[in-house]
């Protein structure tokens, strides 16, 4: 009986063996089978997503880590590849994501001035004819056509020549004629592309090229030639700092510093929006798409066709058509209405190539004119805005004259019965508070991603971030101002300064390369 017993406890735990094999098989093909090919294609999709920046990795990096590479593939588990991904998707989405606030009701007031900045304001229009003509075509006092390149050099001061490579320069109380010699001393000397323009250009027809840019400048407070010499300076500057020669061909850094000194050529003191509204002949003439910046280059190319002025006589005629469309290219996407697009493909592009960039991003600019094309439209637009960016004492006197500038068109607004554009009305604007809302909703967001690309570039976010501090302390002492007024602006002019110190090369760890 006791053996019958033994026998029958063997079966039962046989049969429970052989059925446990059995639902584990099932399990295995029902549920685990699909599961681990599912995570196989979680493996194959995410390696897919980091590929193209695996690729752009240095060779001899990925011979010296190949092994140790896939080892932590092999260790890596499918939840922390999910992580990385969805990290970078996240990076991503925030970056397509809209970022306005749903209704003009819901936002505040530097909001609204941001959205009149990056869009244009939203004017009804009341069909007022043109009352507004330009006046003058600025002085040309003084001309180099007869000098020759070493008398040329001869009329900047040695203290301003020295201050090119420092960024104290400051091209806005210098004469027309230092600032003329200033910009062919830098267009002859820039260090990618000197040895091209020596071997390209006449000097006699660069001189005359400057000298009637120069005169086709109106004498308005901040758009003046000294504020095209003053763009053409922080390219000129930037192209050195970041080593563009590396993914920049010769020709093209020169036609970048002929588009910087030209891109406000004829510029008439007031913005697009004002002449959409007042149906001037300009908005007619580009069918309301950037008149001004389609004026800039017309004229930049109006003086080209001038046989002692063509500075691009001895270009071929298929690299003269692509010079032209990269000038035209750049000048147009200075237009303030393409500043957000521009910040977000910016950001898409950083975040798709993260690790080249951190490491060397000749390769990702080098391949695709569509990548190099975008990083020379914002080098452009980056100097063009910089003012917050400058040294304080530069940083304040370049927005006291943006503002007199804006107060003159309010003033005409008010005349000619128009709306008054948010930044232009002289008697609601205070001016540190506008320019602390033109920092948080439009610089330091462009500001970041561009030196998160080019962190040698650092240095504009430092002061950017030091500025807004300042604008900040001449707010509150301006006038009484409510305790919790207070203490909201000092949060959000915080939250700004260390935005700009995280890009800064020190808080990422970056070695500083001289």
């Amino acid at each position: 009986e006791a053996a019958a017993s033994l026998g029958l406890l063997l079966f039962i735990i046989l049969v429970m063996v052989i059925f446990g094999l059995f639902v584990s098989n099932s399990l295995s093909t029902v549920a685990l089978q699909p599961l681990e090919r599912m995570l196989q294609v979680v493996r194959e999709r995410c390696a897919e997503i980091f590929k193209y920046t695996n690729e752009l990795e240095p060779n001899d990096k990925i011979m010296e880590e190949e092994e140790e590479d896939n080892a932590d593939n092999e260790q890596t588990s499918e939840f922390e590849l999910l992580a990385r991904v969805i990290a970078k998707l996240t990076a991503i989405v925030e970056l397509s994501a809209p970022n306005e606030p749903d209704g003009e009701e819901e936002m505040t007031e530097n909001q609204l001035i941001a959205m009149n900045w990056m869009q244009g304001s939203r004017l009804k229009r009341g069909g007022t004819r043109d009352r507004f003509r330009r006046v003058g075509s600025g002085e040309d006092s003084y001309s180099l056509e007869d000098c020759g390149v070493a008398e040329l050099l001869e009329v900047i001061p040695v203290e301003t020549k020295l201050s090119i490579d420092t960024e104290l320069f400051n091209p806005v109380s210098a004469s027309t004629e230092i600032r003329m010699a200033l910009s062919a001393f830098m267009i002859l000397s820039s260090e990618g592309s000197a040895s091209w323009v020596r071997n390209n250009v006449d000097n006699a027809n660069l001189i005359q090229f400057v000298a009637a840019i120069a005169s086709l400048y109106p004498e308005n407070p901040f758009h003046n030639f000294g504020h095209g010499v003053d763009v053409t300076w922080g390219v000129f500057r930037a192209m050195k700092d970041i080593r563009a020669s590396r993914f920049l061909p010769t020709s093209s850094q020169f036609w970048l510093l002929i588009a910087s000194l030209a891109h406000d050529t004829g510029h008439i003191g007031v913005n697009n929006q004002f002449l959409v509204e007042t149906s001037h002949e300009l908005a007619l003439r580009y069918n309301d798409h950037s008149p001004l910046e389609n004026l800039h280059c017309a004229l930049l190319f109006q003086v080209c066709n001038e046989p002692e002025a063509n500075i691009f006589a001895k270009v071929g005629k298929e690299l003269y058509k692509e010079m032209r469309k990269g000038m035209i290219t750049a000048i147009l996407h200075t237009d303030i209405t393409k500043h957000s697009e521009m910040t977000k493909e910016l950001g898409m592009l950083y975040q798709m190539n993260s690790a080249a960039f951190d490491s060397d991003p000749t390769t990702v600019l080098r391949q695709s004119q569509s990548n190099t094309t975008l990083v020379i439209n914002a080098l452009l637009h980056f100097c063009d805005i910089s003012n917050p960016m400058r040294p304080w004492e530069l940083c304040c006197v370049l927005a006291n004259l943006c503002l007199d500038e804006f107060f003159a068109q309010g003033d005409m607004e008010k005349q000619l019965g128009i709306p008054v554009q948010m930044l232009n009305d002289r008697d609601k604007v205070n001016r540190p508070n506008s320019q602390i809302g033109f920092i948080e909703f439009m610089i330091a967001p462009f500001c970041e991603v561009v030196v998160t690309m080019f962190p040698a570039l650092d240095n504009y976010a430092g002061h950017l971030g030091s500025n807004i501090q300042k604008w900040f302390e001449e707010w509150k002492a301006e006038g009484t101002h409510p305790p919790d007024a207070v203490s909201k602006v000092r949060s959000r002019v915080d939250k700004v300064t260390v935005r700009c110190e995280q890009v800064t090369r020190e808080s990422r760890g970056i070695k500083v390369i001289h």
